[in-house]
């Protein structure tokens, strides 16, 4: 499995591990989507393959058996939830993989989810307990005007030769 697509479903199980609503999870699960189209390039069809291989992750899995429980009211709000109008193209998946997954009532679902700020802090404790690999480098704004900086003089050096030449 690549690397970047197992990564990004530990991401997923931890950040649902907290959602105590089902447009919480929506929400994960909309952004999940995003993601994959992202990487696949517009490929619907790989697309759509990832988003239910992702479902279907042993991680992924245990984290929906609550949300398993509420079939109804994830129907309803992708239909109307603006925020998740995404997860409209992959309903049917989301739908079948969810009733294969046993209801597990542990804990009881609002249908809302809670303020942002509450929401984000619950999430920041869950990233801390998953490392990501970031593969990308920050560069630093000086060194970026340094180089710009080299490429002007370097310019007016050569306009100055071939003014000079000609």
């Amino acid at each position: 499995m690549e690397l970047w697509f197992e990564e990004r479903v530990k991401v997923l199980a931890s950040e649902i591990r907290y959602v105590k609503s089902v447009d919480g999870y929506l929400v994960k699960l909309s952004s999940l989507a995003y993601d994959i189209e992202e990487y696949c390039y517009g490929d619907v069809d790989r697309a759509r393959e990832l988003f239910e291989k992702a479902l279907r992750h042993p991680l992924v899995m245990s984290e929906l058996k609550t949300l398993s429980c509420y079939k109804d009211v994830v129907e309803a709000n992708i239909q109307r939830d603006p925020r998740v109008k995404k997860l409209r193209e992959y309903s049917s998946v989301l739908f079948k993989v969810l009733s294969e997954i046993p209801c597990r009532e542990g804990k009881p679902l609002s249908v809302s989810r809670e303020a942002t700020f509450r929401v984000e802090k619950a999430e920041e404790a869950a990233r801390e307990g998953v490392k990501v690999v970031k593969t990308e480098r920050r560069v630093e704004p000086q060194r970026v005007l340094f180089i710009a900086g080299l490429a002007l003089l370097a310019l007016a050096a050569l306009l100055l030769v071939f003014a000079w030449v000609s």
